[in-house]
C-alpha cells in the first residue's frame, strides 16, 4: 500500500459507514444491497488488478542516439498490454542525471494501459550540459480501480545517451607532433601509438626481466649458454596528440540551476576538445587522444582518423571518473617525457602553452 492510497481508503470507509447508517435507520433493502456491493468491490478491484499487472510490458528507447547541448532529449515509452481489463493508474518511477553532475532527479510518468493495445508516449528532457546522460526506470506502481491498494513491480530499464558539446571555432593550438615508439614492457605502462619494428637487428644483448621470448636469439643462446635477446630497429612515427584534462564541474542540488556566475571550465574543455579534433580531421591529419583512467592510473590511446572515431573518444571520456583527473598530465609526462613539447593540452577550457 502507498501513502497516496490513505485518503482514498478513508473516503471509502466513510462512504460505507454512511450507507450502513442509512440502512440501519431507514431499513431500505436497496441500501443493504448497495452496502454489500461496496464491500465486494474492494477485493474484486484489488484481485483483478493483481491478476492483470503481469500482462503489461514496458520498453524505452531514445529517439536519437545523441543530442546536442541545450537541446531536447526525447525518449519513447512503449507499452504492450495483453490484459482484457484496462489499467487506469500506472506510474513509472525514474531517475535522470548527467554522470558529470551526479544529482539524480526522481521523476514520475503517469499513463493508462488500454486493454489489448500497445501504447506509445514521448518523454522530453531539457539538456543543458554536455556529458553522458543516464535514464533509469526502477519501478512501476499500478493502483487498483478504487485507488485503495498500489502494487509495485521492479523495472530494469537503463538508457545511456551522450550529450555532445556545441560547435565552436577551434582556437589556436600547437602544430608540433609527438614522436612515438613501440613499447613492449610492463602492460601497466602507458600505451602509446607507436611505430612498427623493422627486421633490422640493432644489437644483441643479454636477457633482462620483461623481455619477450619471441625476441630470444636461440642459436646464439645455445652456443653461449646465456640467453641472448635481439633488439630491432624501430620506425619512429610523428603524430598529433590531444590531451584533455577534465576538471570538477560546478555542482548544485539542481543541475538546471548551477550557479551561472561561476565558470564551468569542464564544459569549455569539452567544447575546445571537439573543435580541435574536427579541425584536424578536416585537414586530414590523423591524431590520438589520451584518456586517463584515474581508478588504475592508466591511459587509453584512441587513434582518430574520422569523426566517428572522435565521438567514440569523446564518449569514452564521458565515462571516466572526474576524481583524480587532476593528476592526469603529471602521470602521462612521467611515463612519456618526450611528449612534453608536442601534445595539444586542453585544461580549464583553454589550450595550455607548453
Amino acid at each position: 500500500m502507498n501513502k497516496k492510497n490513505i485518503p482514498y481508503i478513508i473516503t471509502y470507509i466513510l462512504e460505507i459507514l454512511l450507507v450502513l447508517l442509512g440502512a440501519i435507520f431507514y431499513r431500505q433493502p436497496l441500501l443493504s444491497v448497495l452496502l454489500l456491493l461496496l464491500a465486494l468491490l474492494v477485493p474484486l478491484s484489488i484481485l483483478l488488478t493483481k491478476h492483470e499487472i503481469d500482462k503489461l510490458e514496458i520498453t524505452a528507447t531514445p529517439l536519437s542516439l545523441e543530442v546536442m547541448r541545450n537541446g531536447i532529449l526525447n525518449v519513447k515509452i512503449t507499452t504492450n498490454y495483453k490484459g482484457f481489463v484496462p489499467l487506469l493508474n500506472c506510474v513509472i518511477k525514474l531517475t535522470y542525471e548527467n554522470l558529470y553532475y551526479p544529482h539524480p532527479e526522481p521523476q514520475e510518468f503517469i499513463f493508462p494501459a488500454e486493454s489489448r493495445k500497445n501504447g506509445e508516449f514521448t518523454l522530453p528532457f531539457s539538456v543543458t550540459k554536455s556529458g553522458m546522460v543516464t535514464l533509469k526506470m526502477t519501478s512501476i506502481d499500478i493502483t487498483d480501480y478504487l485507488h485503495l491498494y498500489t502494487f509495485t513491480r521492479p523495472l530494469s530499464i537503463n538508457l545511456e545517451i551522450p550529450v555532445t558539446p556545441e560547435d565552436v571555432p577551434a582556437p589556436a593550438y600547437p602544430r608540433k607532433r609527438v614522436a612515438a615508439s613501440a613499447s613492449d614492457g610492463d602492460p601497466s605502462e602507458v600505451n602509446t601509438v607507436g611505430g612498427e619494428r623493422t627486421q633490422d637487428i640493432k644489437q644483441l644483448r643479454e636477457y633482462r626481466v620483461g623481455d619477450r621470448l619471441k625476441d630470444v636469439h636461440w642459436k646464439l643462446t645455445a652456443k653461449t649458454d646465456e640467453m641472448m635477446i635481439r633488439e630491432f630497429e624501430e620506425i619512429k612515427e610523428l603524430y598529433y596528440l590531444i590531451f584533455p584534462v577534465l576538471t570538477k564541474p560546478n555542482l548544485s542540488e539542481d543541475i538546471e540551476n548551477v550557479d551561472s556566475t561561476k565558470e564551468d571550465t569542464l564544459q569549455d574543455t569539452l567544447d575546445v576538445f571537439l573543435a580541435i579534433g574536427k579541425d584536424l580531421i578536416r585537414e586530414k591529419e590523423p591524431f590520438s587522444v589520451a584518456i586517463y583512467h584515474s581508478e588504475d592510473n592508466t591511459f587509453t590511446m584512441k587513434v582518430v582518423t574520422e569523426e566517428e572515431d572522435l565521438y567514440s573518444a569523446l564518449y569514452e571520456l564521458y565515462r571516466c571518473p572526474i576524481e583524480g583527473y587532476e593528476n592526469a598530465y603529471d602521470t602521462y609526462v612521467g611515463h612519456n617525457p618526450a611528449a612534453l613539447n608536442g601534445m595539444i593540452r586542453i585544461e580549464d577550457g583553454k589550450v595550455v602553452e607548453m
